[in-house]
């Protein structure tokens, strides 16, 4: 039995600019298995925001092919793009999609498909969070922000989540810890981490929690 849930296969990403071609992939080639914890790891620059926005939809590749579930997910239409990423697809965005003046649960609570409190307590039990359901953005810590980006991601029961930078604003101690939560959490879905923190892929207290690890240079991939 197939344990893939992601693939990219010869994906290519060109931009025009005036008369410019600027290539941000070169051809990339990686798989991902169901209930794992991925790495891809490259500077500022190398094609992260380009993978995000192609596993999120909201782009598409110039050549090559993306699966998702054995699904060739580029061919989607528009309106199929925003059903599929919000029914499968889990996005952690440090707390920059996070709402200031929402609690804790409404925050989590507000991309949900179906209302349902009950589902959001469960998840928000999962991520450590119990104890802050109505406190609000502010008055919590950087780490208890990240959790709460967590459980927003995981709020839909997507195939896979997407964390971009989790650990860009966390101490070594707190990016440890959520490090060790994504890893308790990925036997409910899939993850994969964009990152330009190099701790990750070479501190061994850090790396220990990968299944694959990735590094992206100039557009290129390679595995570690």
């Amino acid at each position: 039995m197939d344990k893939t849930i992601l693939e990219f296969k010869g994906v290519y990403k060109h931009y025009e600019y005036a008369e410019t071609k600027v290539s941000t992939l070169n051809g990339i080639n990686f798989k991902l298995e169901k209930n794992s914890l991925n790495l891809i790891n490259g500077p500022t620059g190398s094609g992260k925001t380009t993978i995000f926005n192609l596993i999120t939809l909201m782009d598409t590749p110039t050549e090559g092919n993306i699966f998702l579930d054995d699904m060739l997910i580029p061919d989607f239409s528009l309106s199929d793009r925003s059903h599929f990423r919000r029914a499968k697809i889990g996005c952690m965005l440090a707390w920059g999609n996070l709402m200031p003046y929402l609690s804790v649960m409404e925050n989590i609570m507000l991309p949900m498909i179906k209302k349902d409190r009950k589902k959001a307590l469960e998840i928000i039990e999962i991520v450590g969070l119990s104890d802050k359901v109505k406190t609000f953005l502010d008055d919590l810590s950087s780490f208890e922000k990240q959790k709460t980006a967590l459980a927003r991601a995981m709020i839909n029961d997507p195939r896979i989540i997407i964390a971009d930078e989790p650990s860009g604003n966390l101490d070594n101690e707190n990016t440890l810890k959520l490090m060790g939560l994504l890893n308790k959490i990925k036997n409910k879905t899939s993850i994969i981490v964009l990152s330009d923190n190099a701790d990750l892929k070479n501190d061994p207290n850090l790396k220990q929690y990968f299944d694959q690890l990735f590094i992206l240079k100039n557009g290129k991939i390679t595995q570690k």
